[in-house]
């Protein structure tokens, strides 16, 4: 038995006995089970009740086949535990395509299903089947199963003819992310892999289950599996524990912030950790086949805080290289925002990887003694957890619209996208970011892991030498726990003094240390409770957060050479929670401090020089290249780097390489940051017409006013409808099932969610955002959006596609990752989409299509545009990575105009990332010198990059060189002075 939704009025029942009810809200079936009716309700129907249409095909979404969460609800469409329905593994089997949709964390099932897609994406003919099957849960696994001919997906085994038998998710409660082949037993048996960490056993035929280990390897976010060479390798990318580390055979729990998640392998009798890092995708050369029984390669993927790594298990030796990041919103320390990256077949031959926001080509011959073929195809903003071939149709499944912490959306849906593989060059910049050593340790003549430079057009190797580690290597709020996320600059690299966290249940101490001179103590209090310091401590802007992302506030005071005492903290934040003992950051003006304390406290940070390295001693980069992926390795180049200085290295605008590894003459701390754009943008005659109807900023209409159609939307939580806000208060109901308007009742409460808050200012160097005690300056776009729309401000950010943000700022989209669900966005990781001049007043995802609202008035109705001019009414429809040929990312702005300059006191930050060509304007009223840095990295504070004189009442242009490129700019004047350092990107 199952029933084909394609429409309330297409529904059909196959063998039983059936009837259905129809309302003009909802709809039902009433099936006759072995004697039994049973009633299966389908939620709330959008619209008078019509038949859904089918025919509409938007940027390669087909609204008709959006999947959610709920299906059983008629009213609410939301049940806890369900806030998410992102589709985890997409398949083609038995002349269908079959996909799992799935909730955040329903080990024992949920309101999740099973789907069928049926008919041709090339003629435009396809359905949708929910299968009565469906257990739910939490599953992203999937494998066809040679032998028994049988595609295993989620708890789920289909048969060639369709037929679907499950086991029950009562016998293996376990959130399914990995099937692979079995060891010993591979005609029969296949492994199913946890995402608690969990392996069990499962035979194809009986489906008997039976659990191997409950936990054998840390971990609490598992990912991938895959079967090759005599063992099975599994992945995890979190460590943000969900239980206790008691039932582990090997490992225990992280010593250092960087041992989150896990790779390690099982040869049918022990367990081996390969390396403590985030890893996701495990697979090989055969692909969904869940492994092979022979010698075939194994290639994992995952990150760290410097870059992607791809490792390949060549000849049972595992082999190490390094990709660059695209974008950061996969960074988050849990590990729960990248949900399967993949590395698949998607035609005959032709293989994709998809990590950190990027596509790649991935040769299916790579191996250590052949890695060339590997290079980048596009940036993305969708969030893709699976993709595959299908009828000559490249589909990607993905997780849109999320309601953990998100209020601007009422339940959560998803939907699949299809097209062409050349589509995909169509979208986002080969653009990426990434080294092997950021602030780390580094020894003499050991050459790096090779770093992945095919393919991308422009390329710059920021080279720094210094003391200062990483302000995220090893660094604890506690003496041994609670990992620092994110800190001021200010405070990175000082040193640290910190006691263990201690009974959280009982106030946490204070704590004593001495110093041998002058020092400024910056010191962190937990910012959960209520506690302040009085003077002589005083509240600074500074920011820090640590796991679970919770943020301090900063205080500060200087004390003379001698003992500190740390006042201990007894604010209790909750009944029966005490907050975290304060950490002490100790500044002096010299690196020769020293710091002395009892047994129980830590210092950690202080002064940390490599051993025996000559304190002035530059040292000598050799940079490699392997031309053609055959391990062979041939010197491009030597630059030697001042000790504490820096270089910006271009590589040959000519060089044809697949990979580039560095070494030092020496032991010393290093950076190796290496940015990676493009020259190829979105052609902007395709985005004129695509975006053609909505209203220009400086559009007006006769009556002077400016003509775009002003709506705040809303997907809805009553129904599978979009919810609008019009100007003069209207409301408006936009219907899923025919994708009409229809006049809604007022709504109050509506109007409240949606009323929008400035989200920045603008002054008159720039756009300007506060965030963790920073002020961070972006661009300008046209001078229009210096002042509200007739109808008010527009939106400034929201989440869009699942656990990430979409900014729309002065004329610019931007992506800009999250830390935690519901807590606010991580601007200093933001990264610029598309510019543009258009009056767009909201936005969102629905349906599987992105919606701009600002449609002009006049706007004829299109493929995109759907207009009811009657009533007022109208919104854009698309795909999300359309917005990247709204325009180029372009902009003027800077840190200072007019400004009263501060000799050697730094700007604040302005961003970088992303733009194309960059020039720098700068004057003064008197003859100075400015001194341009950048942030390359988020991690190891700001390096000098030029120094310009500027004569008084002078203009100067500084061009920077084509393809430099960093993430964040600043200046520092030599002298007090009234200034303007502006910058244009074009």
């Amino acid at each position: 038995m199952y029933f084909h939704v394609a429409g309330p009025q297409s529904l059909r029942m196959f063998s039983s006995s059936s009837f259905w009810i129809q309302s003009s809200r909802w709809f039902a079936v009433i099936v006759l089970v072995a004697g039994v009716f049973v009633p299966i309700a389908f939620g709330d129907q959008p619209g008078d009740g019509s038949r859904e249409r089918t025919d509409l095909k938007i940027s390669g979404v087909y609204p008709h086949l959006t999947t959610y969460g709920i299906y059983s609800q008629n009213g609410g469409h939301h049940k806890g535990g369900h806030e998410e329905c992102g589709i985890g593994a997409i398949v083609p089997w038995a002349d269908k395509l079959w996909m799992v949709n799935y909730a955040p964390h329903q080990p024992r099932g949920s309101e999740h299903k099973i789907f069928s897609v049926s008919g041709d994406p090339g003629e435009g003919e396809l359905s949708l089947t929910v299968h009565p099957e469906s257990v739910g849960g939490t599953p992203a696994g999937r494998m066809i199963h040679a032998e028994s001919k049988q595609l295993l997906i989620a708890h789920y085994l289909i048969d060639e003819a369709g037929k679907v038998r499950v086991i029950p998710i009562e016998k293996m409660p376990i959130r399914v992310t990995a099937i692979a082949r079995h060891l010993s037993d591979p005609a029969n048996m296949v492994y199913y892999v946890d995402m608690e960490g969990s392996i069990w056993e499962a035979n194809v035929h009986t489906l008997d289950v039976k659990r191997l280990f409950r936990k054998p390897v840390p971990g609490w976010h598992g990912k991938g599996g895959y079967t090759s060479q005599g063992r099975l390798v599994v992945s995890n990318n979190g460590e943000m524990h969900a239980g206790t580390y008691d039932d582990l055979i090997v490992g225990g729990p992280a010593k250092t912030p960087e041992e989150r998640g896990v790779l390690a392998e099982y040869d049918g009798k022990n367990w081996t950790i390969i390396e403590r890092r985030q890893y996701t995708e495990v697979t090989g050369p055969r692909g969904i086949a869940g492994g092979s029984d022979g010698q075939d390669p194994i290639w994992t993927m995952g990150w760290d805080r410097r870059s992607v790594r791809l490792k390949v298990l060549d000849n049972g030796k595992w082999h190490t290289y390094l990709l660059p990041k695209a974008a950061m919103c996969n960074d988050a320390f849990h590990g729960w925002y990248t949900e399967w990256p993949r590395i698949r077949e998607i035609t005959d031959g032709r293989w994709l990887m998809d990590m950190h926001g990027m596509f790649f080509d991935f040769p299916p011959t790579f191996s250590a003694s052949d890695s060339a073929g590997l290079k980048p195809v596009a940036s993305h903003l969708r969030y893709v957890p699976d993709f595959c071939a299908w009828r000559d149709t490249l589909v990607l499944a993905s997780d849109e619209t999320s309601i953990q912490g998100n209020r601007l959306a009422g339940q959560p849906q998803s939907n699949l996208w299809f097209g062409q593989y050349e589509d995909l060059r169509s979208w986002g910049p080969a653009s990426g970011y990434g080294g092997p050593w950021i602030g780390d340790p580094v020894q003499a003549n050991v050459p790096s892991d090779p770093f992945l430079i095919a393919g991308f057009d422009q390329r710059i190797v920021h080279l720094s030498v210094g003391s200062t580690i990483s302000k995220n290597n090893e660094a604890y709020r506690a003496t041994g726990s609670q990992a620092i996320l994110s800190m001021s600059d200010q405070l990175a690299g000082l040193p640290r003094v910190t006691i263990e966290r201690g009974n959280w249940r009982i106030p946490a101490d204070g704590f004593e240390f001495t110093v041998d001179r002058p020092v400024t103590v910056y010191l962190a209090v937990d910012g959960r409770g209520e506690k302040s310091l009085a003077s002589p401590w005083s509240l600074t802007e500074l920011s820090l957060s640590w796991d679970g992302g919770t943020s301090d506030r900063i205080y500060q005071c200087d004390f003379p050479a001698g003992r500190i005492s740390i006042p201990a903290n007894h604010d209790e934040h909750k009944a029966g929670a005490f907050g975290m003992p304060h950490a002490a950051f100790v500044q002096s003006r010299d690196q020769s401090l020293t710091i002395t304390t009892p047994p129980s406290v830590t210092v950690s940070n202080l002064n940390p020089r490599a051993p025996d390295a000559p304190v002035h001693a530059p040292v000598q980069f050799t940079l490699e290249i392997d031309v053609d992926g055959k391990n062979e390795w041939t010197e491009l180049d030597r630059v030697e780097v001042a000790d504490g200085g820096y270089v910006g290295y271009h590589l040959p605008e000519d060089l044809d390489a697949t990979w580039l590894r560095l070494s030092a003459n020496r032991d010393c701390i290093a950076t190796a940051s290496i940015h990676q754009t493009t020259t190829r943008f979105a052609d902007p005659e395709s985005g004129r017409e695509l975006f053609a109807g909505l209203a220009d900023v400086d559009a007006t209409d006769e009556q002077g006013s400016t003509n775009g159609l002003a709506a705040w939307v809303y997907p809805a939580k009553r129904n599978r409808n979009l919810r609008v806000v019009g100007e003069n208060g209207k409301h408006f109901e936009f219907t899923k099932s025919d994708f009409e308007w229809m006049a809604a009742e007022s709504d109050t409460e509506l109007d409240q969610l949606l009323a929008v808050e400035p989200e920045f200012t603008i002054d008159a160097a720039s756009v300007v955002l506060k965030s963790r005690g920073e002020v961070l300056r972006l661009p300008k776009g046209s001078e229009s959006f210096d002042h509200p729309f007739d109808s008010g401000w527009p939106r400034a950010s929201r989440e869009v596609e699942s656990e990430r943000h979409l900014a729309n700022i002065h004329g610019t989209f931007y992506e800009v990752p999250l830390e935690l669900n519901g807590r606010p966005p991580v601007w200093l990781q933001m990264r610029p989409v598309s510019s543009h001049s258009k009056q767009i007043t909201d936005f969102c995802s629905w349906n599987g299509l992105l919606v701009l609202s600002g449609v002009r008035g006049d706007a004829r109705p299109d493929d995109h545009v759907f207009i009811d001019r009657d009533l007022g009414a109208g919104l854009w429809f698309g795909g999300v990575d359309d917005l990247w040929k709204l325009g180029k990312p372009v902009g003027r702005g800077g840190p200072w105009y007019e400004s009263k300059v501060q000799a050697n006191r730094p700007s604040d930050r302005y961003l970088m990332t992303g733009y194309d060509h960059k020039t720098l304007t700068a004057s003064a009223d008197r003859d100075v010198e400015f001194t341009i840095e950048v942030d390359v990295d988020h991690q190891t504070g700001w390096h000098a990059v030029e120094t310009i004189a500027v004569g008084k009442g002078d203009e100067v242009r500084y061009v920077f060189p084509p393809g430099f490129s960093a993430h964040w700019v600043r200046l520092v004047s030599d002298r007090d002075c009234v200034a303007t350092a502006q910058f244009t990107y074009e």
